[in-house]
């Protein structure tokens, strides 16, 4: 793998500045490391021949991704790792909501960029099927072992891998197989289509009660296989993603209504819009998710992402 990088570029109409890279020398021909600093909200990953495992080193933050399985949306908190497959692109919406007149949150990342023959490697030592071996564009919370594995393998690389490529190696190989026994235990394919079945639901009635038993049901599995399922691909609970996501309808909504006169009752709407029973309600969840009350963030002007 070479140093030379184009993986990651700017979107068109961000507003960020250049994206900042730095491609660590590595004695192996297997792994790399890329510490990546995104200052905006938005960029491309362009495909490459190998894995990407990106390590969140800095803040939390959401991705509004278009890949291979469709549109998705990934709360990617500290310490989850987001796993881009080789020849894969896709587009990434990321950045916390920011105050107004201030920048945004950057995002940052220790990204490991690993030969298709470790992954193979991997992949035969766990005794995977072809099928299996082949992972898909998702983010994985950060478990004690993840954290773990993806912390060492980060120092390893930053001092030079000085116990020699074959320890390096090793060490990658094991987070490697640990990836992939998670998507081979959670069962990835049917999985993913049953999660997508499910935002595209939450994203259409976040106007309404969403009970869980009843996107349970719609994914076809167990409450509590659900729970621990969404938890593992998603990195939130689905709580945590049904109020990220009526945040972020909010904050488009109230955008879209900062001309408007009467600016309480637009509030009052945007929150019986959004799902909330009261303005009340609605207003703390928006100052605890945002830090300004909804009228606040409204006037200053803020654009969300996607608008």
């Amino acid at each position: 793998m070479g140093s030379a990088d184009s993986s990651l570029r700017e979107a068109p109409g961000a507003e960020n500045t250049a994206i900042i890279r730095e491609v660590l020398a590595s004695p192996s021909r297997h792994v790399q490391l890329a510490l990546v600093h995104v200052p905006g909200p938005a960029h491309e990953i362009e495909p490459q021949p190998y894995l990407r495992i990106s390590y969140n080193i800095g803040p939390s933050y959401v991705i509004d991704a278009t890949g291979p399985q469709g549109r998705q949306t990934f709360p990617c908190r500290r310490h989850s790792l987001l796993v881009i497959p080789p020849d894969t692109t896709v587009m990434h919406h990321a950045g916390m909501p920011k105050p107004a007149g201030r920048a945004y949150t950057p995002v940052r990342l220790a990204t490991f960029r690993i030969s298709r023959e470790l992954l193979a490697s991997s992949a035969m030592a766990l005794g995977l099927r072809a099928k299996q071996a082949q992972l898909e564009h998702q983010v994985l919370a950060g478990d004690e072992v993840l954290r773990s594995l993806a912390a060492g393998l980060l120092a390893d690389l930053r001092a030079g891998c000085p116990d020699g490529a074959q320890a390096t190696e090793s060490a990658a190989t094991a987070l490697v197989c640990r990836v992939l026994t998670r998507q081979a235990r959670i069962g990835p394919t049917a999985t993913a289509g049953a999660l997508a079945r499910v935002q595209q639901h939450i994203d259409t009635q976040l106007h309404a009660p969403l009970a869980l038993e009843e996107l349970a049901a719609l994914a076809g599995m167990s409450l509590f296989h659900f729970c621990r399922v969404f938890r593992e691909r998603l990195g939130a609970t689905p709580h945590q993603y049904i109020l990220s996501r009526r945040m972020e309808q909010a904050k488009r909504l109230l955008w879209s209504r900062a001309g408007d006169a009467g600016a309480g009752g637009s509030i009052v709407d945007v929150a019986m819009a959004c799902g909330f029973g009261s303005s009340s309600h609605f207003a703390a969840q928006f100052k605890r998710y945002t830090g300004q009350t909804p009228l606040q963030w409204q006037r200053s002007g803020e654009r969300p992402a996607g608008a």
